[in-house]
């Protein structure tokens, strides 16, 4: 069956080309995006999106950031992913990609790089995607820094941000590393490439606080809300690199990884090299609820 794609309020086929070459989002990088996962449930064998209201109220900001008047609702965009999934005939996991775009300028605006004065679409598609949970990750500290807050709004999932992580990512794979771990301009631990960073020392579960410059993930929320749960006591704030090498359990959270234990940076092993009891309680607790029927 022919992949389908929402573009604008039409369904169309996503194999073909439907945005203009001068589209700006595409010149620019003035685009805002999220990234969806659809888990199966075994036993009803229903593709639920996971935690797509939390997505979708992020895309809304993200656009606010960039000026693009997203038209749709929160619910309008839940019930398309939905559909979205249904037409292409996934039965089994999935991932859904909602990208919204300047495209090309309003009459009366003069040409340059601006994000008034300028129309935008909106286009959402899906692939298939299985679970990568519990996956174990080596990490390498790239030499490129999280573009910092001061430069680009960095709670907005922007598409130009992500030329830093694509840097990143190539530089720590030709070096043999599975994902890149960005430190700021101060040099304090970040996040990855695509994901959030979470410590555990004993009974405290520490991350970067969104002051670092720090894209929110839902994933993270997620994480800390369930060791809230746990009893671990959560601490979101600056984060030394050196604190990596003496953590009891280091961990990778976001849509794509899901929950990823780091089991060492930069070839050195975190504590013996294997997932610990708290990486383990959140890969069942997060297998528990993406499992979970309607």
């Amino acid at each position: 069956m022919t992949a389908l794609a929402y573009l604008d309020g039409q369904w169309v086929n996503a194999a073909s080309p439907h945005l203009g070459l001068s589209t700006q989002g595409l010149q620019y990088g003035t685009a805002v995006f999220e990234g969806i996962r659809a888990y199966r449930n075994p036993e009803h064998a229903q593709i639920r999106p996971f935690e797509a209201r939390a997505h979708f109220e992020r895309m809304h900001a993200s656009c606010q950031a960039l000026r693009i008047e997203l038209r749709e609702t929160v619910d309008e965009l839940i019930a398309i992913t939905e559909e979205l999934i249904t037409r292409n005939g996934h039965d089994d996991d999935c991932y859904i990609r909602p990208v919204a775009c300047k495209t090309t300028f309003l009459p009366g605006t003069p040409f340059g790089v601006r994000l008034s004065g300028l129309d935008h679409s909106l286009m959402l598609t899906s692939v298939p995607m299985p679970s990568r949970l519990g996956h174990p990750t080596h990490l390498g500290i790239a030499s490129t820094r999280r573009v910092p807050d001061t430069s680009m709004p960095s709670r907005a999932k922007i598409s130009g941000a992500y030329v830093s992580s694509a840097l990143a990512v190539d530089e720590c794979a030709a070096q043999g590393y599975d994902d890149a771990l960005l430190l700021t301009g101060e040099g304090r631990v970040a996040e990855a490439s695509t994901s959030n960073i979470i410590l555990r020392r004993g009974e405290t579960v520490i991350t970067p606080s969104l002051d670092q410059g720090i894209l929110p993930g839902v994933t993270r929320a997620l994480a800390l809300d369930i060791a809230r749960h746990k009893g671990y006591k959560v601490v979101e704030r600056p984060v030394e690199l050196a604190e990596l090498f003496t953590t009891d359990e280091l961990l990778l959270t976001g849509t794509g990884v899901e929950v990823s234990p780091v089991t060492s940076v930069e070839g050195r092993e975190i504590r013996d090299g294997r997932p610990g009891d708290f990486t383990r309680h959140l890969c069942q607790r997060y297998e528990e609820k993406t499992r979970a029927a309607y």
